[in-house]
């Protein structure tokens, strides 16, 4: 047996760990479970290839020829982990993840940027190797990090981040523990089943000032994902209550990922048109826009527009919907079908 082989049954991860049953959750609907456990299903799968295939052009075209459209963005997202993972076990050599991201990964890369997240918060020192390792990347893309890391809380830590709801890790500059509470938020689709109401009280029961995130992580969640049918987004659009813009906010952002990946699903199309009564290339177009926006803002240091893009532009999405809902001023929707200018978004 070789060395790397070794390496890789060391690093692969079991496809039971992907089971409601192994990971705790509370039972829920058969159905809507046997699609979420697909999902978890789909990203460890994602993971183990990019072990087993060493060449990133050849594993991006497995993974395409393998997947339905729906779901080969969780396989990349696994990818992600797995790069992200390497590189933090041998942070001296040129970063896998940021080659992958740029080159075969490159229309995928929110998603697998997100399942790198998950390599820091699986390494026990992951997170203190977050400011060096960020600088690495993309800064338009780094956002998506700490969005992971709170996901992988959320999910295989439910305990202490959920019933016990613990705080971000401290480590983490204040802009990355906003981010950690998206991804957190997000968990809770899989961990509650998909279920609106328990969704709704296990927000309420953390502090006010975390719930605008972790509502964007459900938005998200429920567009990208999916999985639990009309009356449920509907239901969840009214929980939401003060929160329901934030909740709206996150289906752009599910919009934008499968319009760039060209892997574009029913579940997305049909959450834009129940809860925003576009088209998903018009809410996907929308963000294109508020990013272009965000960047060109020089009223902002570059900088800051740069590293906190994703809250600038939420923080626009949001009051568009607000002012949308009050009759204000319609939501600013570009024409379909444009360029972004933002080449990496």
């Amino acid at each position: 047996m070789t060395v790397s082989t070794i390496w890789r049954r060391l690093l692969a991860i079991p496809p039971r760990s992907a089971s409601f049953a192994g990971l705790g959750f509370a039972p829920c609907d058969a159905a809507v479970r046997g699609r979420l456990e697909k999902v978890l299903e789909t990203f460890v799968l994602g993971y183990n290839l990019s072990l087993e295939i060493a060449d990133p052009e050849l594993l991006a075209a497995t993974l395409h020829r393998q997947l339905d459209a729906h779901h080969v963005g969780f396989a990349f997202e696994g990818a992600g982990m797995c790069y992200a993972l390497c590189d933090l076990l041998a942070p001296w050599r040129p970063s896998r993840l940021r080659a992958f991201l740029e080159g075969p990964g490159r229309d995928h890369d929110y998603i697998a940027a997100v399942g790198a997240g998950f390599a820091l918060a699986r390494l026990p020192w992951g997170r203190w190797l977050w400011p060096s390792y960020s600088r690495r990347l993309d800064p338009l893309i780094v956002w998506c990090l700490p969005d992971g890391y709170g996901f992988h809380q959320g999910i295989f830590h439910p305990r202490r981040y959920i019933a016990g709801r613990a705080a971000p890790p401290a480590v983490l500059p204040p802009f990355a523990r906003q981010l950690f509470d998206s991804g957190l938020g997000r968990s809770l689709w899989w961990s509650q089943g998909a279920e609106p109401q328990r969704i709704a009280r296990a927000i309420d029961g953390f502090a006010a000032a975390r719930r605008p995130e972790m509502w964007c992580g459900i938005g998200v969640a429920a567009a990208y994902a999916g999985g639990a049918g009309d009356n449920a987004l509907l239901a969840l659009r009214d929980l939401a209550g003060p929160y329901r813009a934030d909740f709206l906010s996150g289906i752009p952002f599910a919009t934008r990922m499968r319009q760039k990946g060209r892997n574009p699903s029913p579940v997305t199309d049909r959450a834009c048109e129940l809860l925003l009564g576009l088209s998903a290339g018009e809410a996907s177009d929308w963000i294109v826009e508020a990013v272009e926006r965000v960047v060109a803002d020089d009223s902002v240091e570059r900088e800051v527009r740069l590293r906190d893009s994703y809250l600038l532009v939420r923080q626009r999405l949001v009051e568009e919907l607000r002012n949308s809902a009050q009759g204000e001023s319609p939501c600013r929707i570009p024409a379909h079908g444009r360029q972004p200018m933002i080449a990496s978004f």
